[in-house]
């Protein structure tokens, strides 16, 4: 199993890990297939952030991550 969802980048638990895969969350990834198919790197990178700060994460958490998250993102395998 990745460490991160090579979509979305969440970290990968058993709790969130889509059905038959051991590269995406449930979120991203459905029946072998992506949810949104069509979303792009950036559509993406907003709903990561939204993400990053709703999150339960400290102030200065958030703000490295989100610094670091757009890098990252790129990084993965749906973006490549």
């Amino acid at each position: 199993m990745e460490k991160f969802c090579q979509s979305c980048g969440m970290p990968l638990t058993k709790e969130n890990l889509a059905a038959g895969s051991k590269m995406y969350c449930n979120m991203c990834y459905e029946n072998g297939k992506f949810i949104e198919p069509d979303i792009t790197l950036e559509e993406m990178k907003a709903r990561g952030i939204k993400g990053i700060e709703d999150g339960n994460d400290g102030v200065i958490k958030k703000f490295f991550i989100k610094a670091s998250y757009p890098m990252m993102l790129k990084k993965l395998k749906r973006w490549n």
